[in-house]
């Protein structure tokens, strides 16, 4: 509309005449050409807006910040809530906030109330990254026949279901908590799971025990997928019977120990859940064999999909060339 009233204003007609064409008042017709004449085209621009000044300063903004931060990775325990951050900002800048603002000025600093991971009070950041450096680790711990190119890198890991089961979140009204089935009878199968995010293989076997004699049966299972000229790397945990000997059959599978106290770094422990969510949650076993006929369901449901298997299981540092 300022450039229409321009370009009449230019072609020679009057501001009264632009008014009436253009509909609107004769004062704003010559505001548009006064900061025409006085900058050009330039002063025809929208002006910013700068709004209510902000009650805190950019430094004081920085100093909530670190606050948060330390005070929600504290392992003294609790939980910083809406209202401690008011009255830090009450206490610290002498500055009133509603509960509402205080939470619009937390997520303006780019926080979110997400749920948090646990982690061993004994974890050791430094193995974790040492580990990460996975092609040495991988040349310390394959024989020296073994390239890197030929490697191909599994996860390994096992898990108990049974009739002590999980319950998880359901859609349910609001304000409602709705109960779930839990069962308190002690019957159990483990389920031994592998997956290969390179290529997509899994393999698995279900046992009413944990030992090394099934640990070994697993570790053959591996060695048969693994194609002729391959090389298998198998990244499990410290459990007691993730022995060594259990792969001294198999001239192609390889061991490697995760870090003491470093689960997270497993990618099936996601596995787990995600069947436990999508399957095994919120339900009763008739027994034994009724909880191995719904693990193997839930197992070949998760490994039908294998893009979702290498995109659950895949780690930037696993990559060998």
């Amino acid at each position: 509309m300022r450039l229409l009233a321009v370009s009449h204003f230019v072609a020679g007609e009057s501001r009264t005449s632009i008014a009436r064409r253009l509909n609107v008042a004769r004062g704003s017709v010559n505001l548009w050409v006064q900061n025409y004449l006085a900058d050009g085209l330039a002063g025809l621009e929208n002006k910013p807006i700068s709004g209510r000044p902000r009650k805190l300063t950019s430094k004081q903004l920085a100093i909530l910040t670190q606050f948060i931060s330390k005070r929600s990775t504290s392992e003294q325990g609790g939980r910083l809530t809406g209202s401690d951050i008011r009255d830090f900002i009450d206490n610290e800048f002498n500055v009133r906030f509603n509960l509402s603002h205080v939470y619009s000025v937390i997520h303006s600093l780019g926080f979110n109330w997400i749920t948090s991971r646990s982690k061993h009070p004994k974890q050791s950041q430094e193995a974790q990254d040492a580990f990460k450096k996975f092609l040495l680790e991988t040349i310390l711990n394959t024989p020296l026949r073994v390239m890197p190119d030929d490697v191909d890198v599994w996860f390994q890991d096992e898990a108990r279901f049974g009739q002590q089961n999980t319950t998880s979140r359901v859609w349910a009204k609001k304000g409602s908590r709705p109960r779930a089935v839990k069962q308190q009878q002690f019957e159990y199968a483990y389920l031994f799971g592998a997956v290969c995010p390179a290529n997509g293989k899994t393999e698995a076997i279900i046992t009413p025990y944990v030992n090394k004699e099934v640990m070994t049966l697993h570790m053959e299972q591996i060695s048969k997928a693994t194609a002729l000229g391959r090389h298998a790397v198998v990244i499990m945990d410290g459990a007691g019977w993730h022995t060594f000997d259990t792969v001294q059959p198999f001239d192609n599978v390889t061991l490697i120990k995760l870090p003491p106290y470093s689960p997270e770094l497993n990618p099936i422990e996601q596995v787990w859940s995600w069947i436990r969510q999508h399957h095994i949650a919120n339900r009763c076993f008739e027994g034994y064999n009724d909880i191995v006929d719904s693990c193997t369901k839930a197992w070949n449901d998760f490994i039908s999909d294998t893009k979702r298997v290498t995109k659950m299981c895949t780690r930037d540092w696993i990559c060998l060339t």
